[in-house]
C-alpha cells in the first residue's frame, strides 16, 4: 500500500467508469447555474431518490437548500464540450442562452440522454463536499450511448454482444 494523498486519490478514484452530468438549478438572486458532475448516484426507488456531491466552497451552494429545485442532464456521448463548457468556473455559462430568462426553472440542456426534474430533500456534509440528495418528480428520456468519464478523460460506453451478466428490467425501466 501506498501513501495517499489528495493527488493519489483522485487517481484512484478516477479507476471508477462514471456518467457524466450536468446539474442545472437558479441561485436565490435568480441567476443560472450549471455544473459539471459525475458523482451522481442513485438511492431509492420509492420514493425516488438520487444523490449528488457539491465542493462544500462552491458559489453555487445557496441554490441547494432544502426544497430547491434542479435538474439532472444525463450527458449523450457526443457531449464532452457541453460537460467542459459547464466544469468551468465562470458566472456567464448561459449567456450563449438567452431563453433561461423568459422561464425561470432550473435552465435545460438540450440533447441529452434523461433529464430528471428534481427538488432538494436533503444535504448532508461529508468533509470537503456536500452531498445533496433530490426528490425526483419528472423524467423525460432518449436512448444513445452515454458519455463516460474515466482516468480524468472523456470516453464512450461500447456495448459488447450480449452479455450473459445483463441485469433484468422489469417493467418500462422508469419509475
Amino acid at each position: 500500500m501506498t501513501e495517499l494523498t489528495t493527488r493519489k486519490l483522485r487517481e484512484l478514484f478516477g479507476l471508477f467508469a462514471t456518467g457524466v452530468v450536468i446539474v442545472t438549478a437558479v441561485s436565490p438572486d435568480g441567476e443560472p447555474i450549471g455544473l459539471t458532475v459525475n458523482s451522481m448516484a442513485s438511492v431509492s426507488l420509492e420514493p425516488p431518490l438520487l444523490l449528488w456531491c457539491l465542493a462544500s466552497n462552491s458559489q453555487s451552494r445557496a441554490a441547494f437548500t432544502d426544497g430547491a429545485r434542479f435538474d439532472i442532464h444525463i450527458l449523450s456521448e457526443h457531449q464532452a464540450p457541453i460537460a467542459l463548457h459547464f466544469a468551468r468556473k465562470a458566472r456567464d455559462k448561459f449567456d450563449t442562452d438567452p431563453h433561461w430568462r423568459r422561464d425561470p426553472k432550473p435552465p435545460r440542456v438540450d440533447g441529452v440522454l434523461a433529464r430528471l426534474a428534481c427538488t432538494v430533500h436533503a444535504t448532508h456534509e461529508a468533509g470537503d463536499h456536500i452531498i445533496i440528495i433530490g426528490q425526483i418528480e419528472a423524467a423525460e428520456h432518449t436512448s444513445g450511448p452515454p458519455l463516460v468519464f474515466y482516468a480524468s478523460k472523456f470516453g464512450r460506453f461500447a456495448q459488447q454482444a450480449p452479455s450473459p451478466y445483463a441485469l433484468p428490467v422489469s417493467g418500462d425501466g422508469w419509475f
